[in-house]
This record gives structure tokens, C-alpha cells and sequence, in this order.
């Protein structure tokens, strides 16, 4: 594996209705801001309404940076038009979406198995460079677990279950957070 495939990374742009991200490394919760505002700005602003993901470079997923895809998935879905897709997964980043049932929210491809078009369009990506990834405080970063969390029972309610520790743990940790800042 080459050094700046070892990188956590998010390289993005915009191409017509496309909002595009390639992702390096570790899809983690560092990157669950950088790429909720990207997203929202390429629906709110550029009018998006496809939002693809090239997964060649990444090598796992967390729970949280899944549940950022969910929740921008589930907004898709909401406003009645658009979709998001991520091509060239590996079987270990195809099963982690299959186990949380984000498989039934989104467009999975394995590598190669993508329409040409998206590939095509994806392929501009890789010359992109990096965003910096924005670090938005302890407190909204727990507002951010807790909505990703939140996102993945909404997108497949048998998450439930699997998340409701987590989901309880942040919300407690939100409410302490939020005592010491009354104090």
C-alpha cells in the first residue's frame, strides 16, 4: 500500500447534480463534520442531489462516519429526489454496510462493479486535493455521535438494539457536558 493511500483523508468536489467525495484511510468520526458540511452545502447551495463516494482508498468505516452517510442519505430520501452511492468497496467496507443495513438505504459497489458513469465522474477525484478535516469541540462532536448513532436505528431500526448503549452513553455525556457549561 502506498503512503498516501495509508492517509485519512476526504477529497471532494462538485460536477453538475454530483456532490463527490473519495475517501482515504479510516472513514472515521474526524471526518463525520468536514463531510456533513460539504454534503449540506452541495444540496443547499450548488443544488446536488447525488452524492457519490469512491471507497477505493479506504480501508474500514466506523459506526459514526456510517451514520453521517445514513443521515445524508435519509435527507436525500426525505426531499423526494436524489441518492448516494459508493463504488469500488472492498469486501471488508461492503460488509460493514450490510451488517448496520445501509445497504438498503444506498447504492453499494464492489470494485469494478459500478456503471461506467460514475466511475468516470469519480475519477477527477483522485487528483483533488485533501480538505482539511474541521475538529468542531468535544460538544458538538458528541452532538454529531449522537445524531450518526441516531441516523443508523432510523435508517435500519434493527440498529437499535446494537446502538442503544452507545446512544444512552452520548446523550448522558451531552447532559453532563451540559451541566459543567451552565456552572
Amino acid at each position: 500500500m502506498s503512503e498516501n493511500k495509508e492517509i485519512d483523508s476526504l477529497r471532494v468536489a462538485v460536477c453538475g447534480d454530483a456532490a463527490m467525495v473519495r475517501v482515504g484511510g479510516r472513514g472515521s468520526f474526524k471526518m463525520g463534520s468536514s463531510l456533513k458540511g460539504f454534503a449540506t452545502a452541495a444540496f443547499e447551495q450548488r443544488g446536488c442531489r447525488r452524492l457519490l463516494f469512491d471507497m477505493e482508498e479506504c480501508v474500514t468505516m466506523d459506526s459514526t462516519f456510517m451514520g453521517v452517510i445514513a443521515g445524508l442519505a435519509l435527507r436525500l430520501r426525505r426531499a423526494g429526489s436524489g441518492r448516494v452511492a459508493l463504488i469500488n468497496l472492498s469486501p471488508k467496507t461492503s460488509a460493514l454496510l450490510e451488517t448496520l443495513g445501509l445497504n438498503r438505504l444506498i447504492d453499494a459497489y464492489g470494485c469494478g462493479d459500478a456503471p461506467q458513469e460514475l466511475g468516470e465522474c469519480l475519477g477527477r477525484l483522485r487528483e483533488m486535493p485533501a480538505m482539511d478535516l474541521k475538529d468542531d469541540g468535544k460538544d458538538k462532536g458528541l452532538e454529531r455521535m449522537l445524531t450518526a448513532h441516531e441516523d443508523l436505528v432510523r435508517a435500519a431500526p434493527e440498529n437499535s438494539e446494537r446502538f442503544r448503549d452507545v446512544i444512552g452513553y452520548l446523550r448522558k455525556d451531552m447532559d453532563s457536558a451540559g451541566d459543567r457549561n451552565d456552572a
